[in-house]
């Protein structure tokens, strides 16, 4: 698909309860704060794994929304097991969940009533397939910045099990919280 200067990228992601939330922000501060790269804190990016990224026209965001919302009525509060940090190209540093059945289903669900309506966003990336799970600490990192945040990252204690406490739904860029879902 060719860009579409009218089309918005929406992301669907999973949160955690807030016991996660603080381990996960905290290692974010103190990758901030020792890197001086702060831009999960400046976009005010919460922890969370994205589980899909659609393209949607301004005037569908209610519909999206809407999707959403009764996809996360029929949907569990899983459990994720984060393994180990990981990285893309040691430029983004993140925490690497087991892709088990759980997050298999809940990424494949989720596509098959959204692409019917919208088209993939961000290069397919997250589309079943190829998608790759991750709960990203630091992102745009140079390489000093990179080994600095790769040792805070490697102590937070792994094996790590978060609970799904939510779905939210994002503009990408720039990046805006819209709305939250709770999941049973």
């Amino acid at each position: 698909m060719s860009y579409d200067p009218t089309l918005i990228t929406y992301a669907v992601s999973l949160h955690f309860t807030q016991d996660v939330n603080d381990i996960i922000a905290t290692a974010t501060k103190e990758i901030a704060n020792l890197t001086g790269n702060t831009f999960m804190l400046d976009n005010k990016v919460p922890p969370h794994i994205t589980i899909g990224a659609f393209h949607a026209e301004k005037t569908d965001e209610q519909k999206l929304l809407k999707i959403v919302q009764d996809f996360s009525k029929t949907q569990k509060a899983g459990t994720i097991n984060f393994t180990a940090p990981g990285d893309f190209n040691q430029k983004v540093l993140f925490l690497k969940p087991e892709k088990d059945d759980y997050l298999i289903k809940i990424n494949d669900a989720l596509h098959k009533i959204m692409l019917p309506e919208f088209s993939e966003g961000e290069n397919g990336y997250y589309l079943p397939d190829i998608w790759f799970p991750h709960t990203t600490l630091a992102t745009r990192l140079n390489q000093t910045q990179f080994l600095k945040a790769l040792d805070i990252a490697n102590k937070i204690k792994v094996p790590l099990e978060a609970k799904v406490s939510n779905i939210g739904v994002y503009i990408c860029s720039p990046f805006l919280e819209l709305e939250r879902f709770n999941v049973e």
